[in-house]
């Protein structure tokens, strides 16, 4: 083996020489460019070398297989594998198990690969992560040069399922006055079977909890320990619950003196944090003046939104009532009219809400800032279209990327299957194969580097050395 890695060191070795001393050092960036991939290459090399050494490292071990009923069945069986150095090529015996009838692979549990699967868990992190920012096949092009398909990022996404941020154990609640929830949702486009004609879309709610708004820069702010909360399977009941727990495992719940709800008016917001005692809803500001300056629009030269807000701050509904009916009695057709019924519903079915807008104020509108920078840059802003099960799991894995998660080969781990007979016996053969293997003696040389001395480059370089690089005429 170490002739092998010996002879692999000192040929990168070599070519990095060799390209930097032929002109490369005078572009630096293209230099480390060629070396990286060098090096990469020096490293597939070695990893090819070391498993096959291994795989025959078991084929050897004939008294311990014969003890576990492993026969040989076939030698060498290629198997493709692209990690994040690039395509390896492994070679693994085939053994039959007589003890339980089947037959396995023992370098795969050796080295901690899955039957059957052609990409490593690091490379699959790398196209999930970056798949919930940009689409599938910019991921697939980015992370391997077009090596996989699309459908393979989608079956990574699909593989490595819904993933939550955990919460770090033993960590203290955080003690502040005020929370601020903002609450809405997304109306993404789904996939159509066949060629049926229509529009199907999918209702995804998403969550926010912040401890408010702080400056960024002038014109600019953003929000405070933000963590962002949706559903897998777009159940909103099931989405408070994690909100709640994350509540009441984040923050000192006795000294928060309020809980602010900011929400569009939906029925499944409303249901929100109804445990919470001190919470305080409050209508959205964009929406609300959405509303407020259509109704100017339509109704031009009446003042009616100063009118309404000073009705409604004040608490008096007997005082908006005639304002409605004023506005429904000038026009006739039924279009205004419609408008006027639906307007009605809206401040009367939302009072407290808007009130508690209007005199609390609160931190400003942020519930369709969180949408878009969450949800609608990547499902719905471009046209699309999703599956439920892409949807879900995606928006999932999206939220944990923008709650500071990082998606790793371990999450793909965790999702795998335990442990079976054969891993006990691979282990071992690993131990013993890694016992001794590290000896650097063999980059021991007492030969001098690969420098010409007596070459022009060499006898320059020791000139301005003994200069101190500076050139004299």
């Amino acid at each position: 083996m170490e002739p092998i890695i010996q002879q692999i060191t000192e040929k990168l070795i070599q070519k990095i020489v060799k390209r930097a001393y032929s002109g490369g050092i005078s572009d630096l960036d293209a230099l480390s460019s060629a070396v990286l991939g060098d090096c990469k290459e020096a490293a597939r090399e070695m990893l090819e070398a070391i498993t096959a050494q291994l795989n025959r490292q078991i084929r050897d071990d004939k008294g311990r297989r014969k003890a576990e009923g492993l026969v040989l069945k076939e030698k060498e069986r290629p198997r493709s594998l692209l990690t994040e150095l690039g395509r390896l090529e492994i070679p693994r015996d085939y053994y039959y198990d007589k003890n339980h009838k089947s037959y396995v692979f023992l370098l795969d549990q050796a080295i901690g690969i899955q039957g059957y699967e052609r990409i490593t868990d690091g490379v699959r992190a790398k196209l999930v992560g970056l798949a919930t920012e940009v689409s599938y096949a910019k991921s697939a092009q980015i992370v391997t040069e077009g090596e996989v398909s699309r459908q393979s990022v989608r079956n990574c996404i699909l593989k490595l399922g819904g993933i939550e941020k955990e919460l770090e154990p033993g960590k203290p609640k955080r003690k502040v006055k005020e929370l601020h929830v903002f609450a809405d949702e997304d109306h993404v486009h789904l996939q159509k079977e066949g060629k049926t004609k229509g529009k199907r879309s999918q209702t995804v709610p998403l969550v926010t909890v912040t401890e408010g708004v702080e400056k960024e820069h002038e014109g600019r702010n953003r929000t405070k320990e933000a963590m962002h909360f949706v559903d897998e399977k777009f159940r909103t009941k099931e989405l408070w619950k994690q909100v709640e727990g994350y509540l009441e495992a984040t923050y000192d719940l006795e000294s928060v003196e309020r809980i602010y709800l900011y929400a569009d008016g939906g029925k499944w917001i409303q249901k929100g944090l109804e445990n919470f005692p001190k919470v305080i809803r409050m209508m959205d500001g964009f929406h609300l003046e959405q509303r407020l300056k259509e109704v100017a629009r339509r109704f031009p030269n009446r003042n009616v939104r100063k009118r309404m807000k000073e009705a409604m701050k004040a608490g008096d509904r007997k005082k908006l009532e005639p304002i409605l009916r004023g506005l429904w009695e000038a026009r006739e057709e039924e279009k205004e009219r419609k408008f006027v019924i639906e307007l009605g519903k809206y401040l009367f079915g939302n009072y407290e809400a808007i009130r508690n807008r209007l005199n609390y104020g609160g931190v400003g509108s942020c519930t369709e800032g969180q949408i878009s920078h969450v949800l609608s840059e990547r499902f719905s802003r471009n046209p699309m279209g999703w599956s439920k099960e892409g949807l879900g799991k995606l928006s999932k894995q999206r939220v944990y990327r923008k709650n500071r998660g990082r998606i790793e080969a371990a999450d793909f781990k965790r999702t795998q299957e335990k442990k079976n007979r054969y891993c006990e016996y691979a282990e071992r053969v690993v131990e013993e194969a890694c016992q001794g293997a590290v000896d650097f003696s063999l980059f021991e040389r007492k030969s001098r580097p690969i420098f010409d001395g007596a070459s022009g480059t060499q006898i320059q370089i020791r000139r301005l050395g003994t200069n101190r690089g500076i050139l004299l005429s």
